[in-house]
């Protein structure tokens, strides 16, 4: 639930989708506004300051899409503005995005989906508008709530992963003696290590019970990459994107997407890669069951100086002889108080 509402305004002639994805957004935390023409939208912008406007494109046969875009771009400004249409169109896409709104949906539109991509572009907003003045916690405040509003909205198996990652590394970290300045972006980078997988072009995979296609799984090895772009250009969160963008690359040089190698992958990036991989293997997921400690514990020994550096393993597996218990029944923990239920799934590995 965010802190306080966002006012949002849909667009839409079919009553039926406006009350519908209404009442969601309104489940999720949103204020919820409806007009069914682009006159009643200006009406409407005109008296209230919306923080987004979701519209479709076509009404009655009628491409207004394009002119709430416009209108909202000249009279609310500070808006973000997302477009969903039944008749999808690259061109017309492409228009939109560069004419200003932040993202073009195919109708029908999953409702946790559209609530995680207007959190995500409000977040974003909030970046942008740190840039002049930065604090840790602002930034740990806007990031923790962009992960819990997109990632885990979509994906409740992940609910408290982004929050684990971070006390994990900073134990590590701390553990090795880094300086408090890199310290503090690991942290940012351990919130936000998987939010580029909301950019992804289908999200079905983050729940998926059975094992990736060859597909699917080139599709999710762009995660890294397009995070560590999207959180931006922000002067002070230069190393967290790089952070961001190595948490899947290995020692060894056998991970992703650049397939750096030794000392390529920074201090930083090798406690992340580390840790993120040690909270999926033993979270239960929807496609897997978690590992036991004795069978985690067995894992990192054999990959030390294969997919994980030496140094930083010590340090870990240290720290696994005193927290292993408690850092293993953490994961249920977050899993229960975001009401995902027992169910049954298979052993696999992480992703």
């Amino acid at each position: 639930m965010l802190h306080t509402s966002k006012r949002v305004l849909l667009v839409d002639d079919e009553i039926g989708t406006l009350e519908l994805m209404g009442t969601l957004l309104e489940a999720q935390g949103f204020a919820v506004s409806f007009a069914a023409s682009a006159a009643d939208a200006k009406r409407q912008l005109e008296v209230t300051p919306f923080d987004a406007v979701v519209s479709d494109v076509v009404f009655d046969g009628n491409a207004e899409g394009g002119q709430i875009l416009a209108m909202t771009r000249e009279m609310r400004p500070e808006a973000i503005v997302i477009l969903m249409t039944g008749y999808p169109q690259i061109d017309g896409a492409v228009a939109a995005i560069k004419d200003g709104a932040v993202d073009y949906l195919q109708k029908p539109v999953d409702p946790a989906v559209l609530g995680a991509t207007i959190h995500r572009a409000l977040r974003e907003r909030d970046l942008r508008g740190q840039q002049e003045e930065f604090t840790f916690q602002s930034m740990v405040d806007i990031l923790s709530d962009l992960v819990s509003q997109t990632i885990e909205r979509v994906d409740p198996y992940t609910a408290g992963h982004g929050e684990r990652t971070r006390k994990y590394c900073r134990e590590i970290a701390s553990g090795l003696g880094l300086d408090a300045v890199t310290i503090e972006r690991l942290e940012l980078a351990a919130i936000a290590h998987d939010y580029g997988k909301i950019y992804l072009d289908d999200l079905g995979f983050l729940t998926k019970k059975g094992p990736l296609t060859p597909a699917e799984y080139k599709e999710v090895q762009r995660h890294p990459e397009v995070g560590a772009n999207k959180l931006g250009n922000h002067r002070e969160l230069r190393d967290v994107c790089r952070f961001v963008a190595e948490h899947h690359e290995r020692w060894d040089g056998t991970g992703y997407p650049l397939r750096l190698k030794g000392d390529e992958i920074s201090a930083a990036g090798r406690i992340l890669c580390v840790i993120e991989v040690f909270d999926s293997l033993t979270t239960k997921r929807s496609y897997k069951n978690p590992w036991s400690l004795d069978k985690t514990i067995d894992f990192f020994e054999s990959q030390s100086g294969k997919a994980f550096e030496p140094e930083v393993l010590d340090v870990f597996l240290g720290q696994l002889e005193t927290h292993g218990a408690t850092w293993l029944s953490a994961p249920q923990k977050d899993l229960e108080a975001a009401g995902v239920g027992p169910g049954q799934t298979s052993e696999e590995s992480g992703r």
